[in-house]
């Protein structure tokens, strides 16, 4: 769905994706990588950087992130689950699993390049049946619109995304036809 030019997943097409990964024996690395980015609103670079040790047994990544700031982003009880299964994936498949290897690997075995994950969003979603053109960062703006939604607070948004200036996260706050038409309810005549 479009939204002042933000591209971002319904909750429809999210689940939608999520879904038909799930049942592709091909997509584990795809649905992981996703899970992880829809529940940490993870930046793309970050999630790519991501090393086996900053996530294996945590509740919370630590991380440089953008503008070299000092991010902490919590892991919910469900996210970590999904991170121990797909660590026992990785270890069937003969993957390294040292503190310092690549969380998410390539077909060749290095580290998962951006543009591997852009390419892969893109065949994903087609293959899933969603319309439209989606980027990695509209995972990150999805986990924006949510929060938004669920919490109404604008500084937990921003200090979840990390984001320096409230302004950014501002257009997290647009209000949906939905909403309007909510508030034209309460309205006595």
């Amino acid at each position: 769905m479009k939204r002042q030019n933000t591209r971002y997943f319904t909750g429809k097409e999210k689940g939608a994706l999520l879904r038909f990964l799930e049942r592709r024996r091909d997509a584990r690395r795809a649905e992981m990588l996703y899970k992880l980015m829809f529940a940490t609103g993870l930046r793309l670079a970050e999630t790519v950087s991501l090393n086996v040790g900053d996530v294996h047994g945590k509740d919370l990544i630590s991380m440089i992130g953008k503008g070299d700031k000092l991010r902490e982003i919590p892991l919910s009880k469900a996210i970590q689950a999904e991170i121990e299964r797909f660590l026992i994936w990785k270890r069937r498949k003969g993957e390294a699993l040292s503190i310092e290897a690549p969380l998410f690997v390539s077909r060749k075995g290095g580290r998962l390049s951006r543009r591997a994950v852009q390419w892969d969003l893109t065949l994903w979603v087609k293959r899933a049946g969603l319309e439209g053109k989606y980027s990695p960062h509209a995972l990150r703006h999805t986990v924006g619109f949510e929060l938004m939604r669920k919490t109404r607070n604008i500084r937990q948004v921003q200090e979840f995304l990390g984001h320096s200036s409230i302004t950014t996260t501002q257009i997290y706050t647009h209000v949906t036809k939905e909403e309007l038409r909510h508030c034209a309810e309460l309205l006595d005549i």
